[in-house]
C-alpha cells in the first residue's frame, strides 16, 4: 500500500533534500545548491516539497517562478520508488493552482527534446508545444522544447 504523502513549501533547510531528490533523477535540471538557496530566497520562487508522512522524508519536489502572470516550472523531481503513482501530477497540479491563486495566466517549462516521457506527461496535463530553443541544452547539445499551458481559461484541460 502506498503511503501517505504531504505537500509543503520548501525553505533554505530542505536544500540537501532537493539536490538529492534531483540527482536521483536523470530528466531533472542538473543543479547546484547554490542555486536552490538563490531561487528560495527569492520572492517569485514557488517550491513545493512531498514528503512520506508516515517517515518524514522527501519524495519529490517541483520548482517555479513567478514574473508578472506567467509562472515557469524550472524543475521537477520524484524519488525512484514514488514514480508511476500520480506525485508528480500532484505536485505539478498544486504548482498551477497556486500559480493561479497569484494572478498566473500562463505557465511555462522547457523539456529535453529526446525525454519523450516527459512531454507525454505534459501533454497529458494540458501543456502543448509553443516553440523550440536549438542547441540550448549542452552535454549533450540538444533542443528545449518549450511548452506552454493556458490557465485563464477555465474551460481548458485540468491537471
Amino acid at each position: 500500500m502506498e503511503r501517505p504523502v504531504r505537500l509543503r513549501e520548501a525553505a533554505l533547510e530542505d536544500v540537501e533534500a532537493l539536490v538529492a531528490l534531483q540527482q536521483a533523477s536523470p530528466g531533472a535540471a542538473p543543479w547546484g545548491a547554490a542555486d536552490y538557496e538563490s531561487l528560495l530566497s527569492a520572492d517569485t520562487t514557488l517550491c513545493l516539497l512531498a514528503e512520506d508522512e508516515e517517515r518524514d522524508e522527501p519524495a519529490g519536489f517541483v520548482l517555479a517562478r513567478l514574473a508578472a502572470d506567467e509562472l515557469e516550472i524550472l524543475n521537477l523531481a520524484v524519488a525512484p520508488a514514488r514514480r508511476r503513482r500520480g506525485l508528480g501530477r500532484r505536485l505539478v497540479a498544486e504548482a498551477l493552482a497556486r500559480g493561479r491563486a497569484r494572478a498566473a495566466e500562463k505557465c511555462w517549462l522547457e523539456v529535453r527534446a529526446s525525454n519523450q516521457a516527459a512531454l507525454e506527461f505534459y501533454r497529458a496535463l494540458g501543456f502543448r508545444e509553443h516553440s523550440r530553443r536549438r542547441g540550448y541544452y549542452r552535454d549533450p547539445v540538444e533542443d528545449a522544447v518549450i511548452c506552454l499551458r493556458d490557465l485563464s481559461c477555465p474551460s481548458g484541460p485540468s491537471p
